[in-house]
């Protein structure tokens, strides 16, 4: 039988090579444990935030229903004054409600959208919580100005159709409405087109803040938006006429805000990528 000789050369590679293993699997161990200490922390923080912003929705819902009669008076504004311009008989002078039920569960919505709507700022604060400790300190205040700026332009919007469009709007449409029938608006319908327009010009103003995103990521550029400024322009009045009474006066006081927010959008998409050349001419 052939003895092997010792090497011990190969003897102290072999344990070295064992040690590295060792080490490498330990710590693979270690940053799989780090990995999913770092998970759970982001759910627990996600979780946290969560929590709040229900109680904000919470809070501001119970506010609004507290306050319900005076909310849903202020709110029939457009309509009671829309009904001062007729005196026949081809137009209910009240809402109408053709169920027991319809009346509560359209306040419960409306309380709920009011609250909704107050505590976004509220709400948008919990979730710049969240990601704040991802960001860098350029992209905080970048992401400090989009939401200060989605905040005021939602709010905005919604001003400007209740008090600007949406009188014109009930005028407009009852005035076609009436000419061929008995019109008899109910509860439910009134305060569903009522907050479909208001939530529609909210999001009709967050267009300069959902491009200008698009453009910082790249997805767009505002020579892009020049070059279809004709058929952004016609695809704005297709999107007021459909949502709209065949009226001209309604149909632009829809489609021009829309085509507005887009031009607005080109300005600061262009600022955003002359910032963008600056600081790569910088780097070069």
């Amino acid at each position: 039988m052939k003895r092997l000789k010792f090497n011990p050369v190969l003897y102290i590679s072999t344990i070295f090579h064992n040690n590295i293993k060792k080490f490498s699997k330990r710590k693979s161990e270690v940053n799989n444990n780090e990995d999913e200490l770092s998970l759970f922390w982001h759910i627990q923080e996600l979780r946290k935030h969560c929590i709040y912003s229900i109680i904000w929705l919470a809070f501001f819902s119970s506010i609004s229903f507290v306050f319900m009669n005076p909310i849903i008076n202020f709110l029939e504004k457009p309509y009671n004054n829309s009904i001062k311009l007729y005196k026949n008989n081809l137009l209910t002078q009240n809402l109408s409600s053709i169920s027991i039920f319809e009346v509560i569960t359209v306040n419960f919505k409306i309380c709920f959208l009011i609250g909704l709507s107050i505590s976004l700022p509220f709400i948008l604060r919990e979730l710049w919580k969240f990601i704040v400790p991802a960001l860098y300190e350029n992209e905080k205040k970048i992401a400090q100005v989009f939401i200060v700026a989605s905040v005021i332009l939602f709010y905005t919007g919604i001003a400007f159709g209740f008090y600007l469009v949406i009188p014109y709007f009930f005028s407009n449409a009852l005035t076609w409405s009436s000419q061929y029938a008995h019109v008899m608006i109910t509860y439910e319908n009134y305060f569903n087109s009522l907050i479909i327009l208001i939530f529609i010009f909210g999001i009709v103003f967050e267009i300069p803040v959902i491009l200008s995103l698009l453009g910082m990521a790249g997805l767009i550029s505002s020579d892009l938006l020049k070059k279809n400024r004709k058929i952004t322009f016609i695809l704005c009045f297709i999107i007021g006429a459909i949502l709209s009474p065949p009226e001209v006066l309604s149909l632009c006081l829809i489609a021009l805000p829309m085509y507005f927010m887009t031009e607005i959008s080109i300005y600061f998409i262009k600022k955003i990528e002359e910032k963008r050349m600056l600081i790569e001419i910088s780097k070069s």
